[in-house]
């Protein structure tokens, strides 16, 4: 090439860099984590002098893709955006003979790959370095981390078959403490159930093929994609490089399998039983039989070429079943006490019916005057001593027995490769997630109508197209959507007042819960009951590397943007407390008297603050959000070969959390300006 030819295609590399870095930043784009990887290679002669110009071929073993590099006046080639696999790297410089080696690229790895050239042939001219297969040594960054390979995913027990269970074979990692469950997100519903360096597991990152895989609402894991269609993830502890970002606890980024130039499928079936379980020592130690379950998962993968080197195809989908049912024992009014209360005590309880069975436990109002110190004068110690005012009941749900929480699930996962051309690559996935948990899960009664199930349905789409420009110039873009729908609706009972011995924690008789109608009977303050919505997340991702001489410069973004439509009915069923909480003879006295001590329940606020008034007659606020947000960020990382033996990654991003508004923007006011002549009196006031 000429001179002349060479000046403009340098201008021309030039200005495209200057304009995408313009669009990048102007566009705000970053948090864009890289699902690909790169090999970084020098080529020496048998004397160990540097090798310039040689030509260096990496070809994917799987699908026969290949791209070209030239070392420079070092010695050095970089190759970038290589979808994680098998390579098969071949060298050639001056009239030495070629050299071949096979190289395992892994998700956001590095791979150093270092070729001497000889002048004859050598005996075994293959050369497998596995590289990144089990212990990694990265001598390229900083960046602590662990690779979770395919086959330690699909080989490891894992007891659910969630292959985030396996992120505690990194280092630096510890299981999330127990929380409150979530159905469809998890025990603790934060991040992916673990926590990374000491921080909350909410401080974690996950990734599902480089784009965001979280739940907003929850700050959890998004979607989960069956065991079997991850190809390998990476788990980032610390030190990682300005590419990444959102989270400073750590990086999990989980890796799609694709198709290749060979079909090849798998099918499985995995059950666990109650009978091949063991009881539990609380169990053993307080009597309780072994309880009964059964869970059912299996599935499919899929796999291989539409057209040879060029099309390629993968689905992956599996199914969960599990079925267990076990008693629960609660504390309810009984017949004779509801007879001898006041009318509006049994004008309530007429409409409600239990729907469990009485063990032939009862407890006296003379027994519960004993149990609570009654005073003399209270409505309920007046009842006669041997009136049977409480009884324990039995009654059956679904409730996770060993197996899990009885559930149909199902998830699947999809993927199309293209190869275009020897310089443009493009591959979609498309994944689907659908649980559906049974009446009683979420919340349950031991009066009909009472228990409610939940539902979740997840749908995640991405489409990403790798062009090489030049061995130096490289672009990864993406597109992606995903909606996250988690619904816990009402059971078969109306919206309507429930009635609770306290306004908190309900009290106990015998060591056994009070519960009385209303929705989730046992704490009056967790009982929203209705809640879901589904929650949108649009994102663009724009990511270029380019080399220059020592340099590797990365840079590019991400957009996001955020609609969480939600339903949340916090007091939407009015909470009547018949006492303060713990104050056993005012709760039980009111119960006699049919009065109650506090009413609480949701009101339109009509614009007013706390400490205003409200207009009678009042009604029920909207209990629905549509909050809109976006967040953006830019960055750009530079990983400088100072010497061979000596490696500067120097970075710099900065990102954008923009402020949540409702659609609705009524909805959104939560400050009101007072009475004034001027803004600042208003203010004041």
């Amino acid at each position: 090439m000429s001179k002349t030819k060479t000046k403009k295609a340098a201008a021309t590399a030039r200005a495209f860099l200057a304009v995408v870095f313009a669009i990048a930043l102007a566009a705000g784009a970053a948090l864009s984590q890289s699902a690909t990887g790169q090999i970084n290679g020098k080529v020496t002669d048998p004397n160990g002098a540097v090798v310039a110009n040689a030509n260096v071929t990496v070809k994917s073993v799987d699908t026969g893709r290949e791209t070209t590099a030239t070392s420079d006046n070092d010695g050095n080639y970089t190759i970038t955006a290589l979808q994680p696999g098998l390579y098969d790297v071949t060298v050639q410089g001056g009239n030495f003979k070629a050299s071949n080696q096979r190289v395992q690229v892994t998700i956001g790895s590095k791979v150093s790959v270092d070729t001497q050239l000889a002048l004859t042939d050598v005996t075994g001219e293959t050369v497998n370095v596995i590289a990144s297969e089990g212990v990694e040594v990265n001598t390229q960054t900083a960046e602590v981390s662990n690779i979770v390979t395919g086959t330690q995913i699909r080989e490891l027990p894992t007891l659910t078959r969630n292959p985030y269970d396996l992120i505690g074979l990194a280092n630096n990692v510890a299981s999330d403490d127990p929380g409150p469950a979530v159905p469809g997100v998890g025990v603790s519903g934060r991040g992916a159930g673990y926590n990374i360096n000491g921080l909350r597991a909410a401080s974690t990152n996950v990734l599902l093929d480089g784009v965001d895989n979280n739940n907003v609402y929850y700050a959890a894991l998004g979607q989960n994609i069956p065991l079997d269609a991850v190809g390998e993830f990476r788990v980032v502890t610390s030190n990682f490089s300005a590419e990444y970002g959102r989270a400073s606890g750590g990086i999990i980024n989980v890796l799609t399998r694709g198709g290749s130039n060979a079909f090849h499928g798998s099918g499985f079936g995995f059950n666990r039983i109650s009978r091949l379980a063991s009881n539990g020592f609380n169990n053993n130690a307080n009597g309780i039989p072994r309880g009964v379950f059964t869970r059912n998962q299996f599935g499919y993968t899929f796999g291989g070429p539409a057209i040879k080197d060029k099309l390629f195809f993968f689905n992956s989908t599996e199914w969960t079943r599990v079925r267990s049912a076990g008693d629960v024992l609660s504390v309810v009014p009984t017949a004779a006490l509801i007879n001898a209360s006041a009318a509006s005590t049994r004008n309530y309880f007429a409409g409600y019916t239990l729907q469990s069975t009485p063990t032939g436990t009862s407890y006296t109002v003379g027994q519960l005057v004993s149990t609570f110190n009654l005073p003399a004068g209270n409505a309920f110690a007046a009842l006669p001593a041997n009136l049977p005012a409480f009884q324990l009941v039995r009654f059956t749900e679904p409730t996770n027995l060993g197996g899990g929480v009885p559930q149909n699930t199902y998830s699947m996962a999809s993927r199309v490769d293209y190869n275009l051309s020897s310089k443009t690559s493009l591959y979609g996935r498309y994944a689907r997630e659908s649980k559906i948990f049974f009446n009683g899960t979420t919340a349950f009664s031991p009066y009909k109508g009472f228990d409610t199930p939940a539902t979740v349905l997840n749908n995640n789409f991405l489409v990403s197209l790798t062009h090489t420009f030049s061995p130096r110039l490289v672009s990864e873009s993406k597109i992606a959507f995903n909606r996250l729908n988690n619904s816990q609706p009402y059971g078969a009972n109306p919206v309507g007042p429930g009635l609770f011995l306290f306004p908190g924690a309900t009290g106990t008789i015998g060591g056994n819960a009070i519960a009385m109608p209303g929705y989730w009977p046992y704490n009056a303050a967790n009982s929203p009951a209705g809640f879901g919505g589904p929650q949108n997340l649009g994102q663009v991702y724009e990511d270029v590397s380019y080399t220059l001489g020592g340099h590797q410069i990365k840079f590019g973004g991400q957009y996001i943007y955020i609609q969480n439509t939600n339903t949340f009915g916090a007091y939407e069923n009015a909470v009547e407390s018949l006492g303060t909480q713990g104050n056993y003879a005012q709760a039980l006295g009111n119960f006699v008297t049919g009065n109650i001590n506090q009413f609480q329940a949701a009101v339109f606020p009509q614009g007013r603050f706390p400490g205003q008034s409200v207009n009678l007659p009042v009604g029920p606020p909207d209990f629905t959000r549509s909050n809109r947000y976006n967040e953006w960020a830019a960055y750009v990382n530079d990983s400088f070969r100072l010497r061979p033996s000596l490696v500067l990654n120097l970075g710099v991003r900065y990102e954008y959390y923009g402020v949540q508004h409702n659609k609705n923007p009524q909805l959104d006011s939560n400050f009101y300006l007072g009475t004034g002549s001027t803004l600042q009196e208003r203010i004041r006031n």
